[in-house]
C-alpha cells in the first residue's frame, strides 16, 4: 500500500471537508469555530495548529463541551 499521498493530507487540515473537520476537532478536542479561528491564524498545517491552539486555548475551554 502506498501511503504517500496520504501522509501529505494527514499533515493538512482542509476546512471543505465534513469528515476532516470532524476528525481535527476530536484530534485537537475543540470546536468547529474554534478549528478554523485556529487554521485562519496559524494556516492549515497541523504543527502550526496545534502549537497555536495550545499557546491560544485556554486548558480548561478545550475539554468543555457540554
Amino acid at each position: 500500500m502506498d501511503d504517500s499521498s496520504n501522509s501529505a493530507s494527514v499533515q493538512r487540515v482542509d476546512l471543505t471537508q465534513g469528515m476532516e473537520v470532524a476528525y481535527w476537532c476530536r484530534i485537537f478536542n475543540v470546536s468547529i469555530d474554534q478549528l478554523r479561528h485556529a487554521v485562519h491564524h496559524a494556516g492549515h498545517q497541523v504543527p502550526d495548529i496545534r502549537r497555536y491552539l495550545s499557546q491560544n486555548l485556554p486548558p480548561t475551554t478545550a475539554g468543555d463541551s457540554v
